[in-house]
């Protein structure tokens, strides 16, 4: 009665698609391409470390995302020092204003 029973739970087991690091490095890359086109840096920086710590061995992927890790990390740090111009500007004016009323 247990040997009818194991041999279908194996050939189930047997059947699924696997998929290979590769494969689902290349997929969450696409991920991480498609966030950084919306502008969403965050996220396509997450994905990436995520997809290096889930995929280790998908080599071409991570060949890949390096560069557009580079890429991620400069858009950030331009919006970084983008905010920062706008603030000290932002200040400055005020600033102004505020001697204007005095």
């Amino acid at each position: 009665m247990k040997k009818i029973f194991l041999i279908p739970i194996i050939v189930l087991c047997a059947c699924k698609p696997q998929t290979t690091d590769e494969e689902g490095g290349q997929q969450m890359l696409a991920e991480a391409r498609a966030c950084y086109a919306s502008g969403n840096y965050t996220a396509a920086r997450d994905t990436i470390l995520s997809m290096r710590k889930r995929f280790p061995t998908a080599f071409e992927a991570r060949q890949q995302a390096i560069l557009l890790m580079d890429s991620v990390e400069l858009q950030l740090a331009e919006g970084d020092s983008l905010k920062s111009e706008f603030f000290r500007r932002k200040l400055e004016h005020d600033r102004k204003e505020l001697k204007e009323k005095n």
